[in-house]
């Protein structure tokens, strides 16, 4: 598997703009977006998943030019935690993304929560998972960062 950063290294690193979330997923991946700050998550757009060489080529385009420094990729943990199936597929997934550092992220339940925030009848549920995946990440990465700010207090 690929190595993974954690929020904790980025944090370390000074690694900073924007950063791409994506929802890997057998027919469509949803991709996601932060502000610069890494404070809001918005969906970006639906991809096919054809192939992944196909889409990992498009990944990257949406990477160059958004200029993202860095990448959070749903992790399809099973409900108990163990390592599913679709672990191993975004595992190989993500090395079409190197150079950029991934952080793998929990992505359970994370289409049921894009489902609750849409209309019904929304078609952009891969990308509002998205979303949701990355502002969870974000969340958490702003935490720490708050946390250590208050340590050097």
């Amino acid at each position: 598997m690929r190595q993974s950063i954690s929020l904790e290294n980025h944090i370390a690193s000074g690694l900073s703009g924007c950063c791409l979330g994506i929802d890997l997923g057998k027919k469509f991946t949803g991709i996601s977006i932060s502000n610069p700050e890494n404070t809001l998550a918005v969906p970006l757009k639906t991809l096919p998943t054809s192939s992944y060489d196909r889409l990992g080529k498009k990944v990257v385009e949406i990477l160059r030019d958004y200029s993202v420094s860095w990448i959070v990729l749903g992790l399809p943990l099973n409900l108990d935690g163990s390592w599913s199936k679709g672990c191993d597929l975004v595992s190989k997934f993500s090395e079409f993304l190197a150079p950029y550092p991934v952080c793998f992220w929990d992505e359970r339940l994370s289409t049921v929560s894009a489902r609750r925030l849409l209309c019904p009848g929304s078609k952009n549920v891969n990308a509002q998972a998205a979303a949701v995946i990355l502002q969870h990440a974000l969340d958490r990465l702003n935490y720490l960062k708050n946390m250590t700010r208050n340590q050097d207090v």
